[in-house]
């Protein structure tokens, strides 16, 4: 390959991709492992969060994960999670959670007297995922993979997903604006007709 081959552009530009992709989730499990801190996931959907499980508990093997709670509810926490996690009595809580969220559990931790670390980082337990192939998470049990996918391939599928989900989106859009012309209609028609 030559110095300005469109292949050489191409690994330059997913070079540039992946080191975006660094979502700091690795460096803060890192530090977790290495000084012996109980960490509790929360955020993200549920099935996400216990994949993530399965990853950390393969490739973390001395990490204290003590719990993970998903985030796929509307509104505060709650006393029952807030009471789950503090049951767990985790040192560190990482979260996946939107900013504005992440505020709003800021405060509801304190009026709980929950005092551990909370760690937000947005957006990245599905990333970790889908650009750390490792073991299958089957229930409660992994069983191995296999075969692994190369992480590029992973990353692929993950924007792939995200085309899809915002191409879900707009066709949701389109047949939400497009429906009620149709039920507006057959009702005007329903009320002519008698």
């Amino acid at each position: 390959m030559t110095p300005d081959s469109i292949e050489m552009q191409i690994e330059r530009a997913v070079r540039a991709d992946v080191a975006r992709l660094d979502t700091g989730l690795d460096e803060a499990l890192r530090r977790c492992e290495d000084s012996g801190e109980a960490i509790f996931l929360f955020g993200s959907d549920s099935a996400t969060v216990h994949a993530l499980r399965g990853r950390i508990r393969s490739s973390w093997p001395r990490l204290r994960l003590v719990g993970v709670c998903d985030a796929d509810f509307l509104g505060q926490a709650g006393p029952a999670m807030l009471a789950h996690i503090g049951a767990c009595a985790p040192d560190v809580v990482i979260a996946d959670v939107a900013p504005k969220r992440h505020r709003a559990l800021i405060a509801e931790f304190a009026s709980h007297g929950l005092h551990t670390g909370l760690i937000n980082l947005p957006g990245t337990f599905a990333r970790y995922v889908a650009t750390h192939p490792g073991l299958a998470v089957a229930g409660e049990g992994a069983t191995p993979a296999v075969g692994k996918l190369p992480p590029l391939i992973g990353r692929l599928l993950n924007d792939l997903a995200g085309v899809m989900r915002f191409s879900g989106i707009i066709a949701r859009q389109l047949l939400h604006s497009a429906a009620p012309r149709h039920a507006a209609q057959a009702y005007q028609t329903a009320q002519r007709d008698g």
